[in-house]
């Protein structure tokens, strides 16, 4: 009950800022930048575990000869929150295939992720 509750909480979070975020942001981790493109191994890395984590199996679809297509699997995006202490706003990375695609930072805190 607790995971359901947590994980809509950190979703409802996510779509409530993601319009208003700058969406080519990037992330300082232990003196580095995180930037888009960069994989998720380099992000746990140099960042650690995400305070919030949102995993989501995403249908994927190919194209046919007809201009049709159809089902050919599932993907994993996820949306990561990094709380980065007093003073900073939080971060949201999206990652899609374990990749970054885009680096957030909240406008303000929301409280728990």
């Amino acid at each position: 009950m607790y995971d359901v509750l947590y994980k809509t909480t950190v979703l409802a979070i996510l779509l409530l800022y993601a319009g208003t975020a700058d969406a080519h942001g990037s992330l300082r981790c232990k003196g580095r930048i995180i930037d888009v493109g960069d994989s998720a191994a380099k992000v746990l890395a140099l960042c650690g575990n995400p305070s919030g984590r949102t995993v989501t199996r995403v249908p994927v679809r190919a194209a046919v000869g007809t201009g049709f297509t159809r089902f050919a699997g599932f993907s994993i995006s996820e949306q990561w929150v990094y709380d980065r202490g007093y003073g900073k706003f939080p971060a949201v990375l999206y990652l899609y295939e374990g990749k970054i695609r885009r680096i957030d930072h909240l406008p303000h805190r929301s409280g728990d992720y």
